[in-house]
């Protein structure tokens, strides 16, 4: 354990909350489990959670998202419907009055709004005016990556734009030490394309993966591109060079006891379906092949290693009318996958059924956000329109030797200017503390090595300057 992540635990049990942030592969995994062992010995309570299944799945030791860890659903309604549900539920009240400590994976995806609402729920729930309750809060992340998407335009994208956010988060840590030497190129591409700054060499790099060497894979790369036309036009193609006849699946409704009691097929049930329809996670009408590559969408096989995202290949269907697909998934698990149910959160009762797959040839930036794929092919040219989108695209893959590339342009890769100023306050809290113990300066000196990197942090000027860059 470095000074960083060592001051991250004793952060930890001194009960303050903070964010803990850091590049891949400085150990912010490691960190998580080292607090956890830490608070553990110490008698304290840990709610481990994280934004999305996948990034739950991979902290282990019964790591949930946070919606469900919070008993919160989708987290869409407002805070006193919220309340009644929650004051129902003994098993999500639980959850609330037993933690001492929250840790939240990947907070970068979280909204503004929601960490409010958590703010006010853990008030009322535990009927204490602090923040969330009095629950010590530790969120971890990189603010680098994409913004939650912001529907609403309000103009807040980033959760550190939260009331709560100001008033409970004055400490932090910056892991600067990378530890993870498997593809120590790779991860130096990483950082520049991180900070929004590509250097020559590594330009030069990435243009070597503009290679047409991943047509001969038999399971083919998953395509990261911004724009969802080009996605639905690549999915389409490929699926037609399937054998085998379509099979088709669309979307049913559902209307349950409480819709039958307080409504009739009416125009906001129309509104709701239609909304629903094109929102929602699920495809409203999908066409399958046996051999087509499709992506899971819900987290509902996470018992057999399967998230949101995992990827596989359909290998047959079940016999009778349904003929649900069977798929064959790339960690070996082969599924019988049968229609998932979705609620609206208009309408109480209404409900959609599907089945949770989707094609898998392509994809959006935006939904491969938080998950790693064995095998990617990205475009990163001048379509990519949004701040750290590049960035995202590129560190969804582990190796160089897993990265194909379409297109390259290195304006790119931008930092957002909101990011750049939050960070900027990160380092100043981060460095105050560090020239306040000189030890901590001491063992830093010490502690470099072939196997532990320290990675420089940008001084104030160059941070105004990159942010004043209109690439």
């Amino acid at each position: 354990m470095d000074e960083d992540q060592q001051r991250a635990v004793d952060l930890a049990l001194s009960g303050k909350s903070f964010f803990l942030t850091g590049a891949g592969g400085t150990g912010k995994s490691y960190t998580i489990r080292s607090i956890i062992d830490a608070l553990n010995k110490d008698n304290r309570d840990v709610a481990l959670t994280a934004m999305t299944g996948c990034a739950a799945l991979l902290l282990g030791r019964g790591a949930k998202t946070l919606h469900s860890w919070a008993g919160i659903g989708l987290g869409k309604e407002p805070v006193d419907v919220i309340l009644q549900k929650l004051r129902k539920s003994f098993k999500a009240k639980k959850g609330w009055q037993s933690a001492d400590t929250l840790i939240i994976d990947e907070v970068s995806m979280m909204t503004p709004d929601l960490f409010d609402k958590l703010d006010q729920i853990g008030r009322a729930i535990l009927r204490v005016d602090k923040p969330f309750g009095g629950i010590q809060v530790i969120a971890v992340g990189d603010m680098y990556q994409l913004p939650p998407v912001n529907k609403e335009n309000t103009g807040s994208f980033f959760v550190f734009e939260s009331q709560t956010w100001k008033q409970l988060m004055q400490d932090a840590v910056v892991l600067r030490y990378i530890h993870r030497q498997s593809d120590p190129v790779f991860l130096k591409i990483l950082e520049e394309a991180r900070a929004g700054n590509l250097s020559k060499e590594t330009i030069k790099i990435l243009e070597s993966r503009r290679t047409n060497e991943w047509k001969k894979l038999e399971i083919k790369p998953t395509l990261l591109f911004t724009k969802r036309a080009d996605v639905d036009q690549i999915n389409i193609t490929q699926l037609q060079k399937c054998e085998g006849e379509d099979k088709t699946f669309r979307a049913r409704t559902n209307k349950t006891q409480k819709y039958l009691i307080g409504h009739s097929i009416d125009q906001v049930t129309e509104y709701a379906i239609d909304k629903m329809d094109k929102s929602g996670a699920y495809v409203p009408e999908l066409t399958l092949r046996k051999g087509a590559q499709v992506m899971l969408l819900t987290n509902k096989f996470m018992e057999h290693g399967l998230v949101n995202g995992s990827r596989g290949i359909i290998e047959s269907f079940s016999e009778g009318l349904a003929n649900y697909p069977y798929v064959k998934f790339i960690n070996g698990e082969t599924l019988l996958i049968d229609p998932h149910t979705w609620v609206s959160e208009d309408v109480d009762g209404l409900e959609r059924q599907q089945i949770p797959l989707r094609l898998a040839y392509a994809v959006t930036i935006h939904k491969a956000q938080g998950a790693t794929l064995d095998c990617a092919l990205i475009d990163i040219g001048k379509n990519t329109f949004e701040y750290g989108q590049a960035y995202v695209a590129l560190s969804r893959v582990k190796s160089l030797d897993c990265l194909y590339i379409w297109d390259l342009d290195p304006s790119a890769f931008r930092v957002h200017p909101k990011v750049e100023e939050f960070l900027q306050h990160v380092y100043e809290l981060d460095t105050t503390v560090r020239v306040q113990d000189p030890s901590v300066e001491t063992q830093a000196d010490l502690t470099t090595s072939a196997q532990s990197i320290p990675i420089s942090l940008p001084s104030t000027e160059e941070r105004a300057l990159s942010s004043d860059d209109p690439s």
